[in-house]
């Protein structure tokens, strides 16, 4: 007996309070299906982090239904995080169980659910839908401050201002400008407004030599080419040193920002800043390697100066480079607190009065420092400052393991998404690697590994940072999620950037999104892909946004698409927070249902080449209608609402095509 239906998760439906704080009454639940008999359970749970002997708590029958039992048990909270499972007796069989964050433990060992004292995220994080933004790449509002041929050398070759409509050069795009600024961010609130977006994540945006900005020269100041040059010249030996480091430039730009933040708030929409502090770049005045700021000034000049501290130097007194890169200097944190402070500092700066940014995402934030404690322990001092500052403010990492460790140190908020949405759908519905270096075709339409990566991805972070946690199919580190359906290993420098736009799956790419808006998370969605943007992985992913095809037929139809899905998520706030549970799968398809107390919805998906009849379980997750009506599909119009009999429906989905149905 595979005992399936048992389920339990850390949404409102099995957890109270889902903000937990020390003193609070806690409420766990778990439902046991009727038909499996009298049972017993028992809540079974560790007070201290390194006291590996289980407590146990009785667990009392609350309610009962036509097909669950519901079990529930309550303890006061204390400042010590909780790990739970449960065990489950059958009396039929005589058989115990063990349920834990994955479901029903077998052949592994127990993933438990955790309760985090005091972990909160403010409300709006949950299941918010993102925009990014590469601000070279928007939109240009501003032609005054784009980069001019020639201005400044870097990494060794003349910077290059382009043709907005160009293909970025498939080796040189480090050194490549477009012009996009946030005067041009400024003027497309709107559309994004319209489009539905609750936040925008934004590349980094501080003074910086390279178009993608995550070599840092000044943190304390917006990049002028991003903002306002009010001072300029035209004399190229100093153009880029009075741009990037005049008074007048960095104020006016900083205020512009602001702006920016003032604009997109009488929007509704978030503003959410890039934080590259695990490395700076070579231009920073404490390295000063194109002594921008001085003859004498930075550890490339002076291995004398007090920010020699902040650099890991080898005998030669040479500054080590992140990855070997010596543009990227990397920060150390192992060895003064004045650098923990500074950084700190910087990062409760933006997200205060008069910038008020509503917090930030953490560059390859499990790279910083030379060990995992004193990683932690600065997150930890990151995130309290900031959070002290402005509570209302959000930390997520970029990361690509299990974030457990960091999320339990209260470190992270969340992370990018890529264990819990772009990998395993990219897998399911392409078989692709996430750079298109790699085709794996046993993972393509493999339900089992589908949902087994799944499980365990969700399993790593409690209910909070699950959902808050930022989904994508794209952004500016990898392949566009268009170029991807098409199944095919490539980069820009070995087939072409025109190569990228031919052979896409409209179909699978349109299945793709209502995946990314419906498995556990907040959407997010690259700046373009709203109207099929392709392109191959860094750096033809960061293509300019090609608003003269805006209006085109095939544009818009695929931002209508987009317009359509986020209002229908936008309608159904149990996406955001609900709980879910796998219904029935098999090769190429697969069905999962979204539940709370409001109500259901069962999201079908197959994307074989033949047409499907199906009969999905919806009692599992709690519908109790005798009809569904069909929310949002492709292909299959004819179908407007099903019929539940015996817990059940029946039906047959068209050929690479998603349904929805709700219920109550």
């Amino acid at each position: 007996m595979n005992y399936f239906g048992i389920y339990s998760d850390q949404s409102e439906n099995f957890l109270m309070p889902v903000n937990p704080k020390v003193g609070d009454e806690i409420t766990i639940k778990i439902r046991i299906p009727k038909k499996y008999g009298k049972v017993k359970g028992r809540l079974n749970f560790l007070v201290q982090k390194h006291h590996n002997k289980y407590k146990h708590t009785v667990m009392h029958l609350e309610k009962e239904d036509e097909y669950f039992k519901y079990f529930s048990t309550k303890f006061k909270l204390t400042e010590r995080i909780i790990r739970y499972h449960f065990e489950i007796h059958f009396e039929n069989d005589n058989r115990t169980i063990k349920y834990d964050s994955r479901g029903i433990v077998e052949h592994r060992h127990v993933e438990d659910f955790i309760i985090i004292p005091n972990f909160e995220v403010p409300e709006w994080s949950i299941g918010a839908i993102y925009y990014q933004i590469f601000p070279d790449r928007f939109n240009n509002g501003d032609k005054t401050n784009d980069p001019v041929d020639g201005e400044y050398i870097y990494d060794g070759e003349k910077i290059r201002k382009k043709e907005w409509n160009e293909y970025p050069h498939p080796t040189k795009g480090h050194t490549e400008f477009y012009g996009g600024d946030i005067q041009g961010i400024i003027d497309k609130l709107d559309y994004l407004k319209e489009l539905g977006i609750e936040v925008i994540y934004l590349n980094p945006i501080f003074v910086s030599p390279s178009p993608h900005k995550y070599d840092t020269q000044d943190y304390e100041h917006i990049d002028p080419h991003l903002g306002v040059i009010v001072e300029d010249t035209e004399d190229l030996t100093e153009k880029y040193k009075i741009r990037t480091t005049s008074k007048k430039n960095l104020e006016a730009s900083d205020k512009l920002f602001a702006k920016l933040v003032e604009e997109a708030h009488k929007r509704n929409i978030k503003i959410i800043l890039d934080g590259v502090f695990n490395h700076c770049g070579s231009y920073h005045k404490w390295v000063n390697e194109y002594k921008i700021y001085g003859e004498d000034v930075g550890v490339a000049n002076n291995k004398e100066v007090p920010e020699s501290e902040y650099f890991y130097l080898d005998k030669n007194n040479e500054y080590e480079g992140w990855w070997g890169y010596k543009s990227l200097p990397k920060l150390n944190y192992d060895k003064t607190l004045l650098l923990w402070k500074y950084i700190s500092q910087i990062g409760e700066k933006w997200v205060s009065y008069p910038y008020n940014a509503d917090g930030w995402r953490l560059d390859v934030a499990r790279d910083l420092g030379k060990t995992k404690q004193v990683n932690k322990n600065f997150w930890k001092y990151f995130r309290t400052i900031v959070k002290r500052k402005n509570p209302e403010s959000i930390i997520f990492a970029e990361d690509y393991e299990s974030p457990k460790e960091w999320i339990e140190n209260l470190s992270w908020d969340g992370i990018m998404n890529y264990i819990g949405a772009m990998d395993p759908i990219s897998y399911f519905l392409t078989g692709m690697e996430k750079h298109n270096d790699d085709y794996k075709p046993e993972l393509l339409g493999n339900s089992e590994w589908f949902i087994e990566q799944l499980r365990w991805a969700w399993s790593q972070m409690p209910m909070n940072s699950k959902y808050l946690s930022m989904n994508q199919l794209s952004n500016h580190d990898h392949s566009r999620w268009a170029t991807r359906t098409t199944k095919k290993v490539g980069r820009s420098y070995s087939l072409g950037p025109e190569e990228a736009e031919k052979g896409i799956d409209w179909d699978i790419f349109k299945i793709g999104i209502i995946m990314l808006f419906t498995l556990p998370g907040s959407p997010g969605i690259y700046y373009g892909d709203e109207i099929g943007l392709p392109g191959w992985t860094d750096p033809d992913n960061r293509r300019t946004f090609p608003w003269d095809k805006l209006k085109e037929k095939e544009s818009q139809e695929k931002l209508n698409f987009f317009k359509e899905v986020i209002d229908f998520y936008k309608k159904h706030p149990v996406l955001r927070n609900g709980s879910i549970e796998f219904l029935k799968w098999e090769k190429d398809f697969v069905s999962y249902g979204i539940w709370n107390n409001d109500e259901k919805i069962v999201v079908i998906v197959n994307i074989s080449d033949k047409d499907k009849d199906f009969e999905i379980p919806v009692w599992l997750c709690e519908v109790k209608e005798k009809k569904m009506k069909k929310g949002i599909s492709i292909k299959n119009n004819e179908i407007d609402e099903i019929n539940v009999e015996n817990g059940s429906i029946k039906g047959t989905i068209n050929k690479k095509s998603f349904i929805i149905f709700l219920g109550k």
